[in-house]
């Protein structure tokens, strides 16, 4: 008959943080196998009479079976692993034969002073990791193959995989004074990247569309109230009214004003366009693009109707100087007298 083994005296498990873990789920195999694909025989007493069944779950850090904690027994060696209610790896081994030597070190957090430190441990030292400035660093006994990617992912001299852990932070005041390093798809919070003593917002799109898209919501998350969208292009589209006490400044391109996503007034850097819209002063036309058009220069006030016969202008001393054939209706005296044309031809 082979060894038994209680797993740990009236096991005690904590979770990456060092906390009672909570809702965690331990699997126990065949020693060298992986244990979910080759559970082992795992009872709750020494006669091997009461089958736990897998996974085994956590409640407050202890092992339970039917809401009543539990001791683990099994055959020695055995692999293991520890899951916390995330589904992320608290501890793994394929291969363990002294439960004390489980039970100190390879699930206590210890702590590094930087990188160079984490990659100086061993492996077997600890399965987690704080490391200054940077967060907890997870061992992943998986990943075998994964390349160096700062700060996600850090390789050990011994070829030890740690994976920086993902986690939610919920405090009053967040201070942050280091440059990003977004160098993996997510978004990163920083300070003075280009020197300039500036908050920055960057967001690694990887793969996707991109963007960055700032929302308001009910107090129950199920309404959207309000949006505005900076797109990976540097667009900004917003769902309301964007006010300003200070000028709206365009260094370069078209500014275009529209309704219903038809360009009503359009600014080119050169000219004032209505495109698709009549022009009204004081609620009355004043010109349409279509049927009308009026033209203003230093000397000259110009109305064409549809650009055809019967235009009139208005000139100071001279002719006007539109296409086609002009007849004077009143004639101006002198250099400045002001004459009335009227298109024939």
């Amino acid at each position: 008959m082979a060894t038994t083994s209680e797993a740990r005296a009236l096991p005690f498990f904590t979770d990456l943080y060092g906390s009672p873990l909570e809702s965690g789920s331990i699997y126990i195999g065949q020693g060298g196998l992986d244990p979910v694909a080759y559970p082992a025989v795992v009872t709750s007493d020494v006669a091997g009479s009461v089958v736990l069944q897998q996974p085994i779950r956590t409640v407050h850090g202890h092992a339970t079976a039917a809401g009543a904690l539990v001791h683990m027994f099994c055959a020695i060696p055995y692999s293991i692993t520890i899951l916390d209610s995330a589904g992320r790896v608290v501890y793994a081994s394929l291969n363990e034969t002294d439960p004390i030597a489980l039970a100190i070190g390879s699930s206590s957090v210890q702590s590094a002073a930087d990188l160079a430190e984490l990659r100086s441990r061993s492996r077997s030292s600890t399965n987690q990791v704080w490391v200054t400035g940077f967060g907890m660093y997870v061992y992943v006994p998986t990943d075998t193959t994964s390349p160096e990617s700062v700060p996600t992912i850090v390789v050990g001299n011994d070829g030890a995989r740690y994976h920086l852990d993902a986690f939610y932070v919920e405090a009053k005041t967040v201070h942050v004074s280091g440059t990003t390093s977004a160098n993996v798809p997510g978004t990163w919070l920083t300070w003075n990247d280009f020197g300039t003593s500036e908050s920055v917002i960057t967001n690694n799109q990887g793969s996707g569309a991109g963007g960055l898209i700032l929302r308001n919501v009910n107090a129950g998350n199920t309404v959207e109230t309000g949006r505005v969208t900076i797109t990976s292009s540097g667009g900004i589209s917003a769902q309301s009214d964007i006010a300003t006490s200070h000028n709206v400044i365009a260094g370069g391109g078209i500014v275009a004003l529209t309704s219903d996503g038809s360009k009503a007034i359009q600014w080119d850097g050169a000219n004032y366009n209505f495109a698709g819209a009549q022009l009204n002063i004081n609620g009355s036309q004043a010109a349409n693009d279509g049927n009308l058009q009026a033209k203003m220069s230093p000397r000259m006030a110009t109305i064409f109707q549809t650009k055809t016969v019967g235009g009139l202008t208005l000139t100071t001393g001279s002719a006007p100087g539109d296409p086609g054939t002009w007849s004077a209706i009143v004639t101006g005296v002198g250099s400045t007298g002001v004459s009335m044309w009227v298109r024939t031809a």
